[in-house]
């Protein structure tokens, strides 16, 4: 992943970590019932934990700083909201069905997909039209 403005940094960390267990989600709906139970427990407990939280951030201290630049990126904006409910609805479905393959596949899938999205495309177009007051942005310190 691209160099960060520093304000974007503790997002992108986030990032990696959440591509590792969309990683080990994905490989572990071809494993047996147990192991998929298993494996779909800690997602709920990393997403509960960890996504959540992100996810605020993202919405309540970063998008707001941006959606007022002239040249804000609204269209990926509204992409990556869209996405965040589509997560909680299919962790939602997977707490419900723990042992469901298909459901950790699209899980994983859609997580990846995202992330790629905002490194690839909407940090760099946050940081082309924000960069001067995402020094604003307040995000946690990450461990």
């Amino acid at each position: 992943m691209a160099r960060r403005h520093d304000a974007l940094i503790p997002l992108t960390h986030d990032h990696h970590h959440a591509l590792h267990e969309a990683r080990a989600l994905k490989q572990a709906a071809e494993q047996d019932e147990p192991q998929r139970v298993e494996a779909s427990r800690a997602f709920i407990a990393f997403f509960r934990a960890e996504s959540v939280k992100h996810f605020r951030e993202e919405e309540e201290e970063l998008f707001p700083v941006v959606a007022l630049e002239a040249e804000a990126p609204m269209d990926g904006i509204v992409r990556v909201l869209t996405e965040h409910v589509r997560l909680h609805a299919l962790v939602r479905a997977l707490d419900a069905d723990p042992a469901k393959a298909e459901t950790m596949r699209e899980l994983a899938r859609l997580l990846r997909a995202h992330v790629r999205f905002e490194e690839d495309e909407l940090f760099p177009a946050i940081e082309r039209v924000a960069s001067a007051t995402l020094a604003t942005v307040q995000l946690a310190p990450r461990e």
